[in-house]
């Protein structure tokens, strides 16, 4: 269903039954599917690039995450997962994550 412009403000239960529950939905499909990936991208080609700078994994990750402009729900959840793309796609094996360094995985 398209919505129908108006200058009338949508309810307070509109908000709520409608557009708040698609926002979570969108906000939740980004977490579990497109953050993670651009943020051990992001990660990866700084590391390979020479471009990447002493700090923690944490700032890292917070560096790149930043871009979203979204309230990160569940950290924990989100860095297992930028630590398996780094390691599967990336060869790339972190060592240490205060300062960050890997090592690079040779198949």
């Amino acid at each position: 269903m398209i919505r129908k412009c108006t200058d009338e403000d949508i309810s307070d239960g509109e908000c709520e039954k409608v557009i708040d529950p698609f926002y979570d939905n969108y906000d939740s499909y980004l977490e579990e599917y497109v953050i993670p990936e651009v943020i051990a991208f992001y990660i990866a080609s700084s590391f390979y690039r020479n471009a990447m700078w002493e700090a923690t994994f944490k700032q890292h990750f917070n560096s790149a995450y930043d871009t979203f402009n979204l309230i990160c729900k569940n950290y924990k959840k989100m860095k297992a997962e930028v630590i398996k793309l780094l390691r599967l796609k990336y060869s790339l094996e972190i060592i240490s994550e205060d300062p960050l360094d890997f090592k690079i995985i040779e198949y």
